[in-house]
């Protein structure tokens, strides 16, 4: 016969999966480490019932679902509709990029490197993912996120430059995006060291 904790552990960990999460998804959207999941998927802890409320929500789940021995199916996973939400979204920053390349292309094909519009297009890949990431509270993803965005910006700047106003200090340009790409490493190990002194205080 299993305990009450054992049961609340095997349903954390299946709802969680089909939810499509990780732990360390889970551990970044409530601030927690992935050793607390961890421990209160082994069965080694509880969590409080705030967190299986916040976790009941997310799964679209009621806190009863946790203590029962009997599964429920759960809707479609909200990891996967994010997925999709900021591939869409992501889709849509390249169409136009290819509609303006091959509109410019074909109107006035020698006036501007018109190929800039993909490079362009990685800029708004980094912004929408940025802001998704950013929402969601997908701490590794953002950091991914803010890098694509700090590069991108530093080449299409660069490029720019030394089509339309060709000078010799440009590379400069990737020495400021390598600060800025200190900083947001700095950032994120400044999230992450937080979420190990709440784990430690626990």
């Amino acid at each position: 016969m299993k305990t009450q904790t054992e049961i609340i552990a095997e349903n954390l960990v299946y709802y969680r999966k089909a939810a499509g999460f990780t732990q360390l998804e889970i551990a970044e959207k409530f601030n927690y480490s992935d050793k607390s999941i961890s421990k209160w998927e082994r069965g080694e802890g509880v969590p409080d019932i705030f967190v299986l409320k916040a976790l009941a929500d997310l799964y679209g789940l009621s806190v009863d679902d946790f203590f029962n021995q009997e599964k429920r199916k759960t809707k479609t996973s909200k990891a996967r509709k994010h997925w999709y939400i900021t591939g869409l979204s992501v889709s849509l920053a390249w169409l136009v990029a290819a509609t303006g390349f091959t509109v410019c292309m074909i109107a006035c094909p020698n006036v501007f490197p018109w190929w800039l519009f993909y490079i362009y297009a990685i800029i708004a890949t980094g912004i929408i993912c940025t802001v998704f990431t950013s929402v969601w509270k997908t701490l590794k993803y953002q950091l991914i996120s803010v890098s694509i965005l700090i590069w991108a910006t530093g080449l299409a700047s660069f490029l720019t430059l030394q089509i339309l106003y060709p000078m010799q200090y440009a590379f400069l340009f990737f020495i400021v995006a390598l600060m800025v790409e200190i900083l947001a490493v700095i950032w994120y190990l400044f999230k992450r060291s937080n979420r190990k002194k709440k784990e430690v205080k626990e």
